[in-house]
């Protein structure tokens, strides 16, 4: 039986996205940790045979640039705790993008709530020493612990470290990761200053969505997953689990 990845997002954008990976099982129950790991044990349950944190991410680090693809090699947890990918997936998968999109296996961080300032991201990047970071992918790391199976994340930086993230484009988003554009119109109504920044991150999600969109291309409707199965859990797994109340970065 060939193996299926199971694939979660926090955005029914990255969602529809995803689905280019034509034989992978996609699955978006909505923003932040509990949902993400609600999505991840029904894809368990379903049968899926490894686990993706697929979609977007911010930059914490220098190099972190909109359109940067993170295939980490471990997630660090706010609060401490890592736990590493994983290693045969995460080379297939950095092989088949090398030379094609610049991409980097640097950690990805795992934070408690939205990085909107460049001071929050200065204080995240100075807390974990990550590349970039998201509200999901710690809890879908820790459902593959726990069923034994292979993990791995794919993200893709939208907002660099210096760009404070408008609050508008949080607030236009539900709790099932959909874009409301009447809550957007309500937010810019509010602080219509905000409209510059939006238009700014648009054009950095649109560098990400491309990145995403060809990194899938070039793993393949399978997503470069091997063929193992269930592993064992490796002797480096020390993330705790993540508390309901995080948000999605």
């Amino acid at each position: 039986m060939e193996a299926q990845a199971g694939i979660v997002t926090g955005l029914q954008t990255e969602a529809r996205i995803a689905r280019v990976a034509k034989r992978a099982r996609v699955l978006c129950r909505g923003m932040g940790p509990k949902r993400a790991r609600e999505a991840a044990e029904e894809l368990v349950r379903a049968g899926v045979s490894g686990l993706v944190s697929f979609g977007y991410a911010a930059g914490l680090a220098a190099e972190a640039r909109p359109g940067l693809l993170v295939v980490p090699a471990r997630i660090v947890a706010d609060g401490g705790g890592e736990i590493a990918t994983d290693l045969l997936w995460r080379e297939r998968l950095l092989g088949r993008l090398a030379g094609h999109v610049a991409c980097s296996d640097a950690p990805l961080a795992a934070v408690k709530q939205p990085l909107l300032s460049y001071l929050d991201k200065a204080a995240a990047w100075a807390r974990m020493q990550a590349i970039a970071a998201d509200m999901e992918s710690a809890a879908i790391a820790a459902v593959a612990r726990r069923a034994r199976l292979p993990f791995i994340a794919l993200r893709a930086v939208v907002d660099p470290a210096e760009f404070p993230l408008p609050t508008a484009a949080l607030m236009a988003v539900d709790k099932d990761g959909r874009l409301r554009p009447f809550r957007l119109l309500k937010a810019l109504w509010r602080q219509p200053r905000q409209i510059k920044a939006l238009k700014e991150l648009a054009g950095h999600a649109k560098k990400a969505r491309a990145s995403l969109l060809l990194a899938l291309e070039l793993a393949g409707a399978s997503l470069a997953m091997p063929q193992h199965g269930r592993i064992d859990t490796p002797d480096d797994t020390r993330l705790p689990q993540p508390r309901d109340e995080h948000e999605r970065h």
